[in-house]
């Protein structure tokens, strides 16, 4: 097996860097894009920097030609598999898993089928390649494999005896075509704890990348809200990171949407599960469908977590509504500060004011950035009434 060649390999392309050089203009490029945002001047709150080896999530991909396997992530810009047995951005658990998982892969893919093709002609055919998303969970590992075509039974049985063979495997599954996971085995349910509930995490489901992120970004959602207290929505809620914190304080009433029917089934699953009584669930695709002066009415703050394209159509739905129905405060969690500075300026237009902003970087060595900003109605008025 190669070693891994953090050069060519597209995940942290700034690492020739020395970290404080990196970190240095990481924040300069973040604040010249938060500075474009027209009307709105900002305080800038300490950045988040994530050191290496906290990633607990990752999405490589496989494939086996030649007898060789190849499994790691792709070269930058190119579909090329860069060999990997050890990656700086990992956590150590991951990392202590990648060469079983590669030996576990070869003999995978040497497994043949004989399977029917459309002609009705059999056919010995191998599963040759795919993705695999590893996750960290707070309790073990969960595996994920994406593949083309359905595995035989002795792939099956190949996976009972990798899974029941490491300790510190919850749970394995596959997608095949794009379908709904299957879980194979399943010792556990992979959880997540956050606020001292413990969340079971159904198969695919969004995380942070990082718990040390996760947490950060918790106590500054908590932060930025205070002295905040009574109805709160969740917009674009996932599996609920910041919904339980939230529902922590008993006499704040949650209402969560999202459109993954997925994530909010587990959702479910944890406030039955941990008794939680002060949130409402909404499956609503906030995209097409944004909250209006019908569900905001009354609600003092509201917190949104939009996907990498931003929630335009949900800024722009609060930008509109009446002042006496607009809420207190909002805190806007953004993935992509590019997209965010258009969802800024909808809302400085509808009379919201862009108090301060925290750079998130948990994604070391890249380009990527993250941020959480708190926007407020009436700054005079931060007593939440």
């Amino acid at each position: 097996m190669q070693e891994s060649k953090c050069k060519i390999c597209g995940g942290c392309p700034f690492r020739s860097l020395g970290l404080e050089t990196y970190r240095k203009n990481k924040q300069e490029d973040f604040e010249r894009t938060i500075s474009s945002i027209k009307e709105a001047t900002p305080f800038f709150d300490t950045p988040v920097f994530i050191d290496d080896g906290n990633r607990r999530r990752a999405e490589m991909s496989f494939e086996y030609i030649k007898k060789e396997l190849k499994l790691g992530f792709n070269e930058e810009k190119t579909h090329n598999i860069i060999n990997i047995n050890h990656c700086e951005m990992l956590s150590e658990k991951l990392n202590t898993l990648l060469l079983p998982l590669h030996n576990f892969l070869e003999s995978f893919c040497q497994i043949k089928q004989t399977v029917k093709t459309k002609k009705k002609k059999l056919e010995t055919i191998t599963v040759n390649k795919g993705k695999i998303y590893l996750l960290h969970a707070d309790n073990g590992m969960d595996i994920l494999l994406e593949l083309a075509q359905m595995p035989c039974l002795e792939h099956r049985l190949l996976v009972a005896e990798f899974v029941n063979a490491n300790e510190d495997i919850c749970r394995f599954s596959w997608s095949i075509n794009n379908t709904p996971p299957e879980t194979v085995i399943e010792k556990c349910s992979p959880e997540l704890y956050i606020e001292n509930y413990a969340i079971e995490i159904p198969e695919g489901a969004f995380l942070q990348a990082s718990k040390a992120s996760e947490t950060a970004m918790i106590k500054q959602l908590l932060n930025y809200m205070k002295p905040i207290n009574g109805k709160i929505a969740d917009l674009f809620c996932g599996l609920g990171t910041f919904t339980y914190p939230l529902a922590q304080i008993k006499s704040n009433e949650i209402i969560a949407a999202d459109s993954s029917t997925l994530s909010l089934k587990g959702m479910e699953k944890a406030l039955n599960r941990n008794q939680i009584q002060n949130v409402k669930i909404i499956n609503r695709n906030l995209f097409k469908y944004p909250f209006d002066k019908n569900e905001l009415k009354g609600v003092k703050a509201v917190v949104i977590d939009p996907p990498r394209a931003g929630a335009h159509e949900q800024c722009k739905s609060i930008a509109n509504l009446p002042q006496d129905i607009k809420p207190l405060k909002i805190v806007f969690i953004s993935c992509n500060p590019k997209t965010f500075v258009y969802d800024a300026e909808l809302l400085i237009k509808g009379g919201y004011k862009f108090e301060r902003v925290t750079l998130v970087d948990q994604f070391v060595y890249s380009k990527h950035q993250e941020l959480i900003a708190l926007f407020t109605l009436n700054p005079n008025n931060n007593k939440g009434e």
